[in-house]
């Protein structure tokens, strides 16, 4: 039997999973760089000119991916996409945010009280040397980021103990139920026999996997080339042979490319960039609903914003309308609440509820809410913010709003990790508001828990509710989903009424891709992007999928 030992969030994790929704450059997936974009401009492809239309998709990321091992996770969302098509998981997404069999025959066995999960894998899943997948292969990686103190260690701490019941079954031990963890375990699995040959090689020169793309080159910072499997142990394989990711940052370098034809499908359109790909004669954007949430998070640990009533104020001095239409549209929406609309619907929340508990801008009742309040004529309210042209336009607003109040409010931008150390303080002087973006697992858990909870590894709000916390602490132990669903409204509901955040914006999956592309659908979890060859879930599951070709 194999033990797993508690294991403590890094600075580099947090830096990982606020990134995923535009916080951070270093570990991003969605969110762009606003308008026009900020970023260094990479170096844009792999210097071959036009695309071989016949076999090659070419896909521009916002940045470049660190490495490809399972087992960690410096290079975030942008090598994770990458990894999901050279190794497959036990489990992967449908065309939403439910669960569905890959490396696995079925979905788990769950003993009565949720803390056992004994999982079958398939027989004919082979690593990419021809090796069978087993049940080592997946106490290896779920056991290794907690030896390892990876950044993934945290999640996979939770799994207290596994059993190698034969060579294709494995039973995960908790030592309480924990019903996110359906999505942890649906990572990549890495072959053991040869990253232990070379740990520091491996996910650099050496990538090994069982999904339907083998690694062919990484040049960083340049490109990383994949083709495809065609041993692929599934049902079927992909259209597409070759596979290419280019790192462009800056958002204006990465379009051109696309309208040049050096790359064929672009991500992260900008606003200011969506009319030029829209008017192109030969390409479209395909963009859907993502799980990401941006927010503005008020620091009531002490000072004036510690105060219901200014809280309240600064809600009704926002023109939040006009903020998101004039700065995010048409690449994001605006949010109601914490949890991203694709989630929310999925769990039956009552979002034209929650909508409705947003006031419009009243500038008037803002202002006898600060007099109510005792606010100090001379107040300075400190608006910290990070990362993308977006976010901070959206801030200004905000500040906008508290000056024509009566008041004064600055915008500071930060580098993260600054930002980071700020707002975790919880010092008035120097931090009140603070704008992030954050993007998870569907699970109301992974958003609720880690930003709020007095306990959650993100939590700068300082937020001093004991039913609210104590509603996540049962909500996240209960197998049960009708009880779960019923205590994540009400925690949602008391965060609205007390004004813990002031929910921005979404930002969509949005791709640019060229007309002879065909197949390619957006998918709502960032790391699942593009879904080139999403009919792989078929082999399992009664779910099919996307077989993106190249007319």
């Amino acid at each position: 039997m194999v033990e797993n030992h508690k294991h403590s969030r890094s600075r580099r994790w947090f830096l990982g999973a606020a990134g995923g929704a535009g916080i951070a450059t270093l570990a991003g997936c969605t969110g762009g760089n606003g308008n026009g974009g900020n970023g260094n401009g990479g170096n844009g492809g792999s210097g071959n000119g036009d695309i071989d239309r016949e076999n090659r998709l070419v896909f521009a990321q916002n940045a470049a991916p660190d490495e490809l091992d399972p087992i960690n996770n410096r290079g975030g969302n942008y090598s994770i996409v990458i990894k999901n098509w050279v190794y497959d998981a036990l489990y992967t997404y449908d065309e939403g945010t439910d669960l569905v069999p890959l490396l696995a025959t079925s979905m788990p066995e769950v003993n009565q009280d949720g803390t056992e999960f004994t999982i079958e894998i398939d027989s004919n899943a082979r690593w990419h040397d021809g090796e069978p997948v087993t049940a080592a292969d997946i106490a290896y990686t779920f056991t290794q980021p907690v030896e390892e103190s990876t950044d993934y260690g945290p999640d996979f701490a939770l799994i207290t103990s596994m059993e190698e019941i034969d060579e294709q079954t494995i039973q995960l031990n908790l030592d309480e139920p924990y019903p996110p963890i359906m999505n942890t375990i649906a990572h990549p699995i890495a072959p053991e026999h040869v990253r232990e040959e070379d740990r520091e090689e491996f996910g650099r020169s050496v990538v090994v996997g069982s999904g339907p793309f083998e690694f062919v080159e990484w040049s960083a910072g340049n490109y990383t080339r994949l083709r495809r499997h065609d041993d692929y142990w599934g049902d079927s394989v992909p259209n597409i042979e070759e596979l290419e990711f280019v790192p462009i940052e800056e958002d204006t370098t990465r379009i051109t490319e696309f309208q040049n034809d050096e790359v064929n499908v672009a991500d992260n359109i900008s606003p200011d960039l969506w009319s030029t790909v829209e008017n192109m004669d030969d390409a479209s954007i395909v963009t859907g609903p993502e799980l990401n949430y941006q927010f503005a998070a008020f620091n009531m640990n002490e000072g004036e914003v510690a105060k219901q009533q200014v809280r309240e104020a600064i809600v009704y001095a926002t023109d939040l309308d006009s903020a998101i239409s004039n700065f995010v549209e048409p690449v994001g929406s605006r949010m109601y609440s914490i949890l991203p609309e694709p989630l929310a619907e999925d769990w039956d929340m009552p979002l034209d509820t929650w909508r409705d508990m947003w006031p419009e801008q009243d500038i008037d009742r803002a202002r006898e809410l600060f007099e109510e309040a005792g606010v100090p004529d001379d107040w300075e309210c400190n608006i910290l913010v990070s990362s993308t042209s977006m976010r901070e336009n959206v801030a200004i607003s905000i500040a906008n709003g508290i000056n024509e109040a009566g008041y004064t409010g600055n915008v500071q931008r930060l580098d993260f990790g600054t930002l980071l150390d700020t707002f975790a303080s919880g010092d008035a002087d120097q931090v009140n508001i603070y704008l992030l973006g954050w993007t998870r697992d569907p699970d109301p858990d992974r958003f609720i828990y880690e930003l709020v909870h007095p306990e959650g590894a993100f939590q700068g709000t300082y937020y001093d509710n004991d039913e609210f916390a104590q509603l996540l602490d049962d909500a996240r132990v209960n197998p049960n989903y009708e009880e779960r669903r019923d205590m994540y409204e009400e925690a949602v509901t008391m965060m609205i009424e007390d004004r813990v955040h002031i929910p921005l914006y979404n930002l969509s999956t949005n791709m640019a891709v060229k007309d002879y592309v065909t197949g390619l659908e957006p998918h709502p979890v960032a790391t699942e992007n593009p879904q080139v060859f999403s009919d792989r879930r078929s082999t399992n599951s009664d779910v099919s999928g996307t077989n993106v070709s190249i007319d």
